[in-house]
């Protein structure tokens, strides 16, 4: 009866910790861009180096977690690129900005539909 109480306490105790680290983890996409909230971890409006250089390393962990290759990996814009105001802070402007220069935006895409110019 008490090594049951205690697997069950033990199993409880890991369904937990699973559940908080997928919670926080749960904004990291595997495909796609990154939103700007995801970067800006304290909510302060900007995003710093070392929340930048986080959230590309939790990135790249998760897609190798799936499997996938991750082949941009390489080619991902530095921070320094990014804050083209060099603040030392990327915006959420400079933010979309990357993004739609690399195709990571709402454009037309590649996909069906869309158009040939």
């Amino acid at each position: 009866m008490h090594m049951t109480k205690f697997v069950n306490t033990a199993i409880l105790i890991g369904l937990l910790s699973l559940s908080a680290t997928l919670v926080q983890a749960g904004d990291i996409t595997v495909r796609g861009p990154i939103s700007f909230s995801t970067y800006d971890m304290d909510n302060s409006g900007g995003i710093s180096q070392q929340e930048f250089t986080t959230i590309r390393k939790q990135h790249r962990e998760a897609i190798k977690a799936s499997g996938r290759l991750g082949r941009g990996a390489s080619y991902a814009p530095s921070f320094e690129a990014i804050d083209t105001d060099h603040n030392g802070q990327i915006s959420a402007a400079e933010l979309a900005a990357m993004q739609a220069n690399r195709g990571m935006g709402r454009g037309r895409g590649m996909g069906p539909g869309a158009r040939n110019n």
